[in-house]
């Protein structure tokens, strides 16, 4: 039943022994005055102080302590009644929780009985201002945690083929997003989520460390406090059904758990490095880039390293309709090499035949790409 306390970031409320004090000094038997609405307040702010918070939200605490010696007394209470539960015996914890409803008169004691003890004497009201603890601080920590899981703002941005889009968050960082992509965005208080339905974006993240800022493509989530960095989730062209992260800038963390496995990876990219999942979402090895080239398709430019003539019409084909077919496999198969602009489609079907041995044959509203006879 013990709730370790996080450290606080400035000046430490009462101390457990200050708590202490502040209850020894109330009569035994008698159960000490509080004002509901402060005992609710105490209750919430004892919760919330449970995890780590803020300077912002430690500063709203001190300033709430110091409106009122009232309020320093019912938080101090409450750490207090806090410990007490730690010592009460389970059964009277089980009796507690089946409702005090139920609890048993207790008969007048005869003449000759000796007094009860001032501590059984002050049991009574100690497990009362327990069960009134339990009661607000279960309260409390409900609403405070839905709090924290409400968004503070939420957005869905999608650009269509052929556009590129460039996004400011109200927290100041930035996304960019390529052809055909589609992101949520989700911003709370003590993180910021983005998940990438599909397509690629660039991400210039501004530095918070009370705020990380996570980035989730299928059963990749990459997590940063600030960076700049790309992530891909697309399901034709390069990387075709793969997730991929680039670093231009910083370092990110990168981790995968594939659906239905119990296999998790987590790894750091730094600056010119990259790293793509396999078929089933594991992380494969790292690797180099050079910065420069991390998010080239923002300039319209796509790089192809030794990659398959099928795959590089899929990646212009994200961008524009090519009216380029390929019937032939072993044709579709042939590698190729370099760096093209993605809006001259032309010029890279008219430079195939110099670079692979094929020719192009029009048919009808069509090219096709052949082999060389």
């Amino acid at each position: 039943m013990t709730m370790e306390r996080s450290t606080p970031h400035s000046e430490l409320p009462p101390t457990r022994a200050r708590a202490h004090a502040d209850a020894d000094a109330t009569p035994s038997g008698a159960a000490p005055s509080i004002d509901a609405a402060v005992e609710s307040q105490a209750a919430t702010w004892f919760v919330r102080r449970q995890t780590d918070v803020g300077a912002s939200d430690e500063a709203a605490f001190q300033a709430w302590l110091a409106q009122s010696p009232a309020h320093r007394q019912c938080y101090a209470l409450f750490a207090n009644v806090w410990q007490t539960l730690d010592d009460v015996p389970k059964r009277d914890i089980d009796r507690f929780k089946t409702g005090f409803a139920r609890v048993e008169p207790v008969a007048k004691p005869a003449a000759r009985t000796a007094p009860a003890s001032p501590g059984r004497r002050a049991f009574v009201p100690r497990f009362a201002l327990a069960g009134t603890a339990f009661a607000c601080v279960g309260a409390g920590w409900l609403g405070w945690n839905a709090w924290q899981q409400s968004p503070t703002f939420t957005a869905s941005y999608e650009t269509r083929r052929g556009e590129f889009q460039k996004i400011a968050l109200p927290d100041g960082s930035t996304m960019e997003l390529d052809t055909d992509t589609r992101v949520e965005t989700r911003l709370f208080r003590h993180r910021r989520d983005v998940h990438v339905i599909r397509g690629q974006a660039m991400f210039t993240v501004k530095a918070d460390p009370d705020c990380p800022f996570n980035v989730m493509a299928r059963a990749v989530t990459v997590t940063v406090v600030g960076t700049r960095f790309v992530v891909r989730c697309t399901d034709s062209g390069l990387e075709n059904g793969n997730v991929r992260v680039d670093v231009q800038e910083g370092r990110v963390r990168v981790a995968s758990t594939p659906p239905g496995s119990d296999t998790r990876r987590v790894i750091e990219l730094a600056a010119g490095q990259f790293v793509t999942t396999d078929a089933v979402g594991l992380l494969g090895p790292v690797s180099a880039i050079s910065p420069a080239e991390v998010g080239a398709w923002r300039q319209g430019r796509v790089t192809f390293d030794d990659t398959t003539l099928s795959r590089a019409l899929q990646e212009f084909e994200r961008y524009e309709a090519t009216h380029i077919v390929v019937a032939d496999p072993s044709v579709g198969a042939m590698r190729l090499t370099g760096s093209f602009d993605v809006r001259q489609l032309g010029l890279f079907v008219r430079a195939l035949p110099r670079v692979l041995p094929v020719r192009l044959r029009p048919r009808g509203d069509v090219i096709e790409i052949v082999r060389t006879v």
